[in-house]
């Protein structure tokens, strides 16, 4: 009776060992899993830095470029009293401020339709580019949110 007794001992320690093992497994298999995960996200979160840091170059580039009197800008060949003119007739809110006279930009071709589109599509830049701006600074903030989750 008792070696029968120590075997069925014996045998439930056997199984209650295998289960330990089989949870520890488990337990391994899913940690190695979130590890994975984690790289993954990781290097997504590396991939997205790296491309709002290209974002961030391309929009200085263009804010640059689109700058107002600046050198080798789309505006820099404006006569500087010219940038001063008071804004176009209909111009009201946030782009009055914006919107020189048309005249200006008219040169010596005389094609208003052709200039005035040519200031239509700058500002279209101009907003847009603010509009990117925008976009990569909520960005920055989500990605700052996520490094500091737990």
């Amino acid at each position: 009776q008792r070696s029968a007794r120590e075997h069925r001992d014996g045998e439930r320690a056997l199984r209650e060992a295998r289960s330990v093992r089989t949870e520890q497994r488990d337990r391994l298999r899913d940690l190695q899993e979130q590890l994975e995960e984690l790289r993954q996200q990781e290097q997504r979160l590396h991939q997205e830095r790296l491309s709002l840091a290209r974002q961030r170059e391309r929009l200085q580039q263009l804010r640059d470029e689109l700058s107002p009197g600046g050198p080798g800008t789309l505006l820099g060949t404006v006569p500087a009293n010219a940038l001063a003119a008071p804004p176009a007739p209909g111009a009201q809110g946030l782009l009055a401020g914006l919107l020189p006279a048309v005249g200006m930009f008219l040169g010596d071709s005389g094609e208003p339709l052709a200039s005035a589109a040519l200031y239509g599509h700058l500002l279209l830049l101009k907003h847009r580019a603010q509009m990117d701006h925008d976009f990569l600074e909520n960005e920055r903030f989500f990605l700052e949110s996520l490094k500091k989750r737990p």
